[in-house]
């Protein structure tokens, strides 16, 4: 009797001890690590903003998933991949984080991604646009939200060449998403019957681009194509408005806040695609204002809206497979329908790349705009998605997911 008494009390303590464990680990928050540029030349397309998007779709969530916290960390790549790869490993090791978003230059990004490849870790990419991301170097465990160099390319090539503008000279920064941009806009180009006469490269935040401007403007071509972005571009546009050359220049990537930098009175009548504008309809006008609302009236730039959408996708994934398993995750992810009105007619290819609609937008003139640090586009036309994105079967991804 006595052993039987025994028995029972050492069964229950068992399972106190066990419900106690239980317990306690699932109140170990679920975490998602942002991994981007926050103080350096890419922190205004992304940065502590993305920092706010992301947060701001764990509380729009609910902020529990799994019966557990959504706790969102970030850290600065500052735009180099061995610190970007050493984060990535750090926080997946110390830190157990579920998913990486990643932002800031597309080196860094592919670097940290490759980390989380190896250790079977779910990546959303929302503010790197090199092609590589979806294509050689994929992840079977991420997912590309920011649209990348190829379907730029594809927007603004065609229709500059039917235009009349055969002949093409780029300007690239010096760093895999430049020379990605550069290499599918050149195959855009001469696909639509154009020729590229002629390239001029830099490296990453140059103060002076009058070297590669006056090679661009002594090369005879129609168009002078800019391969860069962020604060190289505002200073390429500025410096090749003070040369005259201002009405050749073709732009493929141009963030809000580009605009707001170089002002409308520069940046008046520039085209180029953009996968989201925050003031384009009912709902991303909602996430605009409380995104400005929070961030001291900053616009949310395309990069912010695609953190907020692609983290509010995965916390549903996440919640409908039961698990954070990104093996599991990797086929919920790409099956479940992407319902967000900030992007339009949004899934997920077998490589992981995220095809959307992209919409030409107008930088508006002075006299039309209500605000010169807010109101700054015109939505010319839209452009389906479906016609633009290099399909999964061709993007040289070695590890595809079923469809």
């Amino acid at each position: 009797m006595k052993r039987s008494i025994a028995a029972g009390v050492t069964a229950i303590a068992a399972a106190a001890m066990l419900f106690a464990t239980s317990a306690r680990a699932d109140e170990k928050p679920f975490r998602i690590l942002v991994i981007d540029d926050l103080t350096g030349i890419y922190q205004g397309n992304g940065g502590p903003n993305t920092v706010l998007a992301t947060t701001m779709a764990a509380e729009d969530f609910g902020g529990k998933v799994l019966g557990r916290k959504v706790e969102v960390l970030s850290v600065n790549h500052q735009n180099k991949p061995d610190i970007a790869a050493s984060l990535a490993g750090r926080y997946i090791d110390q830190e157990g984080v579920s998913a990486l978003v990643l932002g800031g230059s597309s080196s860094a990004g592919l670097a940290a991604q490759a980390i989380a490849k190896q250790r079977g870790i779910t990546t959303l990419v929302t503010g790197g646009y090199a092609s590589n991301f979806s294509g050689d170097q994929c992840s079977p465990y991420g997912t590309q939200w920011a649209p990348s160099t190829d379907a730029l390319s594809n927007a603004v090539a065609k229709g500059l060449v039917d235009a009349g503008a055969k002949k093409w000279f780029f300007i690239t920064a010096d760093y895999v998403f430049g020379k990605s941009l550069s290499a599918d806009a050149s195959k855009a180009v001469t696909a639509a019957g154009g020729s590229v006469v002629g390239e001029a490269k830099h490296p990453l935040d140059s103060p002076d681009m009058a070297s590669q401007i006056l090679q661009a403007q002594s090369s005879g071509a129609d168009i002078v194509a800019l391969a860069n972005a962020g604060p190289d571009l505002v200073t390429t546009i500025k410096q090749a408005r003070e040369f005259g050359m201002g009405d050749k220049l073709a732009a493929m990537l141009v963030f809000t806040n580009n605009v707001v930098s170089m002002g409308l009175d520069v940046a008046q009548g520039m085209k180029f695609p953009v996968a989201f504008y925050w003031d384009h309809n009912d709902g991303s006008r909602a996430f605009g204002q409380r995104f400005m609302t929070r961030n001291g009236k900053q616009v949310p730039t395309m990069g912010h809206a695609l953190a907020y959408v692609a983290t509010q996708h995965y916390l549903k994934s996440v919640q409908k497979a039961g698990t954070d398993d990104a093996k599991v995750i990797a086929k919920t992810i790409r099956d479940l329908p992407i319902d967000n009105a900030m992007i339009s007619n949004a899934k997920i290819q077998a490589n992981g790349r995220v095809v959307m609609d992209l919409m030409i937008a107008e930088v508006k003139t002075p006299k039309e705009s209500k605000d010169p640090a807010a109101d700054l586009y015109k939505i010319r036309t839209t452009i389906p998605g479906a016609s633009l994105f290099t399909p999964a079967e061709k993007s040289g991804c070695p590890s595809l997911l079923s469809e």
